[in-house]
């Protein structure tokens, strides 16, 4: 019989479940800058009158999957919906492809001040219909596209 294998945490003590994805308390600059754009587009959004699911680790609380992947922010509204994805290193093309033809669901992706140019960039060569963010370290977004 096949067992999965456990992971162990600095103290020896084993993790189930969704304890096994939760960070560390170091966190590097690069968890520093995202949590920076998902406090700041969380506070957008709500003070426009959304209701949000925020992928934070938490099962219960993250926004479903859609199409294979699961979105940093969903956010309803009575006649809106948005997909908020949070750019990092490596934009994924096929992920903000697949949120932004759902029908009925607006995309947005919120990048950092340092790499919105090359976001804008992959958004305008593969055609994709999404409004591009700047986040600038500030809670202020600045719309680029």
């Amino acid at each position: 019989m096949f067992r999965k294998p456990f992971s162990y945490g600095q103290n020896g003590k084993r993790f189930k479940g969704p304890e096994m994805i939760r960070k560390s308390l170091n966190y590097s600059r690069i968890d520093e800058e995202y949590s920076l754009m998902l406090r700041t587009a969380v506070e957008h959004l709500r003070t426009a009158g959304y209701n949000l699911k925020i992928n934070n680790g938490k099962r219960k609380l993250r926004p479903r999957t859609l199409k294979g992947f699961v979105p940093d922010i969903r956010a309803l509204n009575d006649s809106d919906e948005i997909l908020v994805d949070i750019a990092s290193d490596a934009p994924d093309i096929r992920k903000w492809r697949r949120f932004a033809y759902t029908d009925g669901v607006r995309l947005w992706i919120i990048a950092p001040r340092s790499s919105v140019d090359s976001v804008k960039t992959c958004v305008e060569t593969f055609s994709i219909p999404a409004e591009v963010y700047s986040c600038n370290g500030t809670l202020k977004l600045k719309r680029v596209l």
